[in-house]
């Protein structure tokens, strides 16, 4: 597991089930990436790629059971079970999206749910890299905030690009530094 950015540290209590964050007030070196406050996921990834291979021969034996019928009906119900769970897959996959805006955080996705983080209530968050991993999700987004005692967990499926992240996290770092400023300043 890599660690890509992290806003704050995070401490877990384990008996309690608490999360403790602890936030500096100093200035961060900017990041070499340019910030980005709307990212997707794209097809041209490594993991998108990889994906859409594993759905393309899936489609191309569900075609060639389609016209050539041959053994009993139920593994044609199966090869159309993976058909149409590979692509809905794939679809959710390539539509999701991370978005900032002025007020909140904004996860989307075609069949996911929508999550939805006012910016003010954020407290700390952590990106994690997974690798690879057998559930098909590759990157952990945790988002602690005021309103729930466990972090938000959104996980983001395999065809995100690093750099996009990265610019996400550093827009992400500039909108809470902005909101700190403001708020240090109205003291």
């Amino acid at each position: 597991m890599t660690e890509l950015f992290s806003f704050a540290e995070l401490r877990y209590n384990y008996g309690m089930e608490r999360i403790i964050a602890g936030k500096s007030f100093k200035k961060r070196k900017p990041s070499p990436f340019e910030a980005v406050n709307d990212v997707k996921a794209g097809i041209m990834t490594l993991g998108g790629a990889l994906i859409l291979a594993i759905v393309i021969i899936v489609t191309l034996i569900f075609v060639l059971n389609f016209l050539f019928p041959r053994g009993n009906g139920m593994q044609f119900i199966i090869i159309a079970s993976l058909f149409v769970i590979g692509w809905g897959f794939y679809l959710n996959c390539v539509s999701e999206r991370l978005k900032l805006n002025e007020t909140e955080l904004l996860f989307t996705s075609l069949i996911g749910k929508t999550i939805r983080i006012p910016l003010h209530d954020i407290i700390s968050y952590k990106l994690t890299d997974f690798g690879i991993r057998l559930d098909g999700n590759m990157y952990l987004l945790e988002v602690a905030h005021s309103q729930k005692r466990k972090p938000e967990e959104i996980w983001l499926s395999p065809c995100w690009d690093n750099k996009d992240l990265a610019a996400f996290c550093s827009a992400l770092n500039n909108a809470l530094d902005n909101l700190e400023q403001e708020t240090i300043n109205q003291e």
